[in-house]
Order: structure tokens, then sequence, then C-alpha cells
């Protein structure tokens, strides 16, 4: 039973007041019912005329005495004890998350450099070719030994540019890594961020051996709109080799790969092209391949990713029908709520970028911006740097009206801090709004989950009532915008300001 909430041991004790909970979403559907999902609990249920009859009459009365009618909406977490502060109980697990010192999460860059000429890339076009020097590795591999004393487990990210243009410095850090954590007991994962052109058999049999189990590749589309946009430097297109190396590696089982699709206002059909051969070509759950999406957003000045950039609702309305064919075609799991999105190395206080030079960042949007670091693990300081970290580590969406009063603040947990912190550096209403897609279809991928659980059928969903997006309002409530996420940048400097000084 989620903490704020009660099993009555007598279900007829009147004494006991109880009220809805504030973190329930509520999608109306056809004959009256509707879906009902609790971000905090994440039950999900459909409610019937005579459940919403007495939802209602708890609605309108703010809180009533407990019977033992209520005992599913109990059992739910959509009601909860009348006294309970359930904003502190959100909060209190945020911060048992964030700052959970058992764990450690960093990401490694070997390289900045890359084999593509991506128009999009938030790093820019104009990528250095610098490596990983021998003694930047040294201060790297010290870096993670001090920092795992006394945790449980760590999980590395491999990380570019395309890391497997460096590829002497995965093996070299991960053998120590993974040495040290047998000897200490800590439990080591690993992934890595790739373009997949050069994860051939060979290369995935060693990312194996340095128990890099998943690998991300970004494929935008069919062979034509792929290539236009995910081409080589030399103009030279991508498409079939990545393909090719995805089918080549999980058909041994050597690795899992989830295909990121990059989406803007040019590409949905591409996408969905994508989808069929995918599934042509054997690729699926059953194997090892996931696809997920996400938007095109500008974050860095030098990328030229914003001119077809998708605004958040159409964004969100794309994505949906996306994941909708993606799940019936097997290339994706059934949808699932997320717990505290947010929560990314650059709000973790024991999570760090490690980039070529040794910089150490926060976030992964600012590799490429030298200034934006926040220490450097060859030990060279700036007063800066504890200014910059401090950003991050002051940031809390339980700090903002907007995050502290979603309703998908258990799900969402601020998003993307990175356009809090860094809000000036962002582009473009996708680029500087932090809030999520679910925001936006949170009702959509609500109904594809019932549907896929045979719960509910396209005949359905109420096109007047059901979507999350319509006339009169969001079904989701309030969201950020340029001006309340400005406030909350303009609020970190000023914190940050005494220590920059």
């Amino acid at each position: 039973m989620p903490d704020g909430q009660f099993q009555p041991d007598n279900a007829d004790d009147a004494a006991t007041r109880i009220k809805p909970s504030r973190y329930n979403i509520l999608v109306p559907i056809a004959g009256g019912r509707h879906l009902a999902y609790n971000t905090v609990s994440q039950s999900f249920s459909i409610w019937d005329r005579d459940d919403m009859a007495l939802w209602t009459d708890l609605a309108t009365d703010g809180s009533v005495p407990f019977t033992a009618a209520y005992r599913g909406f109990v059992q739910g977490g959509y009601v909860l004890n009348a006294d309970a502060d359930e904003l502190e109980v959100v909060r209190a697990r945020y911060d048992a998350a964030r700052h959970n010192d058992s764990h450690m999460m960093l990401t490694i860059a070997p390289t900045l450099s890359c084999n593509f000429g991506c128009h999009y890339c938030f790093q820019g076009l104009d990528k250095p070719l610098t490596k990983m020097t021998p003694k930047v590795r040294a201060a790297t591999k010290a870096f993670v030994l001090d920092r795992l004393k006394g945790k449980k487990s760590f999980h590395l990210t491999w990380y570019g540019g395309e890391p497997l243009m460096d590829q002497e410095a995965i093996w070299n850090i991960s053998a120590d890594a993974i040495r040290h954590c047998e000897a200490h007991g800590i439990k080591y994962t690993s992934m890595m961020i790739s373009n997949g052109y050069k994860m051939t058999v060979p290369v995935a049999e060693k990312l194996k051996q340095a128990q890099v189990s998943r690998v991300q590749i970004t494929i935008d589309g069919d062979e034509e709109a792929h290539d236009s946009r995910r081409h080589l430097t030399s103009g030279r297109g991508t498409f079939h080799k990545i393909i090719d190396n995805i089918k080549a590696v999980t058909a041994r089982k050597l690795l899992s790969v989830s295909v990121r699709v990059n989406i803007d206002g040019q590409n949905e059909a591409e996408a969905l092209a994508l989808l069929d051969i995918l599934q042509e070509s054997g690729l699926g759950i059953k194997n090892g391949v996931s696809v997920y999406f996400a938007p095109v957003e500008s974050v860095a000045e030098n990328a030229g990713g914003c001119d077809s950039c998708l605004s958040k609702t159409d964004y969100g309305e794309t994505e949906s029908r996306l994941h909708q064919v993606a799940f019936e075609k097997g290339l994706m799991a059934m949808p699932r709520m997320p717990r505290f999105l947010g929560l990314c190395t650059a709000v973790k206080p024991n999570s760090y970028v490690v980039v070529p030079n040794g910089d150490l960042h926060k976030c992964w949007d600012t590799v490429m911006d030298s200034s934006l670091r926040v220490g450097s693990v060859m030990g060279n300081t700036r007063k800066k740097d504890a200014g910059t970290e401090k950003m991050w580590n002051d940031w809390s969406p339980f700090d903002n009206p907007v995050c502290s009063s979603c309703q998908l603040l258990p799900a969402c947990g601020g998003a993307c801090a990175f356009k809090f912190v860094h809000n000036d550096y962002a582009s473009g209403e996708s680029g500087k709004l932090p809030c999520p897609s679910l925001k936006f279809n949170m009702a959509e991928q609500l109904f594809l989950r019932a549907k896929a659980r045979g719960f509910v059928t396209d005949d359905d969903w109420d096109q007047k009532n059901s979507p999350t997006v319509k006339d009169g309002g969001m079904l989701t409530g309030s969201r950020h915008t340029l001006d309340s996420v400005g406030a909350v940048h303009h609020a970190l400097m000023g914190l940050s300001h005494g220590v920059h000084s």
C-alpha cells in the first residue's frame, strides 16, 4: 500500500475520513465509463457509471467518512486519509530516489568526434576529433574508483560523439571498473548510445565482454529519410549497414537494441515505413529489438534542427499514433507509465558525465560547452564550476507552482532539468519547455494500454471527450510556459551567484 493511504480494520469505521488523491487521471470513454489511473500508486482501472457516481459524491464533498463502498478506491490509491499531505509523500519518495547514496551513475564520452553529419545534432556539426589520452583515462578510472567507495551498484553509459570511434578507452576503462566492482561486491551494469554504423559482430562480442548489455541506435525512418538526415560526413548513406548490424548482433544474442526514432514535422510517414521494415526483417521485442520515439529539439546554437520541430501538442499526437503501430507490430512493449521520469544523471549527486579532456558535466546536453562544466577529473577546478553544479543540485520540481501542482508530478519528476537550469542555452518551444510528451497524450497512452489488455476496443474511444488535449483545456492540467520556466532559471541563477563570485 503506498505511503499516505490506509486499509481500515473496520470497514464501517465512520471516524476515518477520506479524500480524493490529487494524482488521479480520469479519461472519459464511451458508455459513461472512465479509465482511472493514479500516478503515485500506478493503479489502473475502468470505472463504470456506478463507480463514477460514488466518485462524484466524494469529489463534490471533498472528504467523506470511509465505508466499504470505497474499499476499491482505497486499494487502488485513488483515495487517502483526509489529513494526509500527499505532496509531501511524493516529495519524500522523490528525494529518496534522487539522493540514493548507494548507487552511482556515470556517462563517459571517450570522444566527441563522430563519423555522421546529422543536421539536427544538438552537439553541432563542427565536432572536435579529440580522444581520451592515457592520462585522462587514468584520471577517469581514479575518479570512478574513489566515488565507488560505499556504493552497492554502478551504471556506466558510453556516449559521444560516436563512442566506438575510441574503442581503446572503452575496453580499458570497462575492464578496470568491472574488476573493481567484482572485487567489492558492487553490481555493475552498462549500456551505450551509438549510431550503430560500427556495431559489427566482432565489436559487439567485445562489448558483451565489457558487460554492455544494451545499445541505443537512432534510425530516422526508411532508407531515403534516414540517409538524408543521418549520413556519413562524406554524405554516404548508413541505413542498410545499421540494419544489417542490428540483425547480426541480435541474431547472436550479443546485445539488445533500442531503436530511437527522432520525429519532427517531416518524417512521420517514413517512421511508419521503418516499423514495417523492422518487422519484415524479423526484428522485435521477441529477439531483443524495441523502438521508441523522441522529438527533435534544438538545444545548441550551432545545430540546425528546429526548422521542422513539432510543437509539444503536435508531437504528443504524432507519438500516440506511432506508439499504437509499434505496439501492434511487436516493436514496443505494453505502454507503462514512468516513475519520476526526470531523475537522470543531471540531478543525482552521485552522477556525472566525463568528456575527452576530463571535464565533468552533469548533463549530456552541455558536453560541447566547457563553460557549463562542473569540474574535472584532472583536478583543475574553476571557481565557476561549484556555482554551476549548485544550480543542478538546487533545482527541484517541488520549487515551482506548475510542477508542484501537476497531476503528473509522480510520473514526470520535472522532466528535463536542463531546460530549467540552462534555459538560455536552448531555443524554440520544443527546446525550452520541459513538459514531456505524456503531458500531451496521457489519455491516448492509457487507452492504448487498456486496449492491449483487452479492456476496451477502438469503439470505446470518445473523440469529443477522451483526448488529452481538447477544446477547453488539457486533461492533465496546466503546462509550463516560457515565462514559468524562465522564472525558475533566473531564481537558480540568483542562488548560485554567490558561489560564482
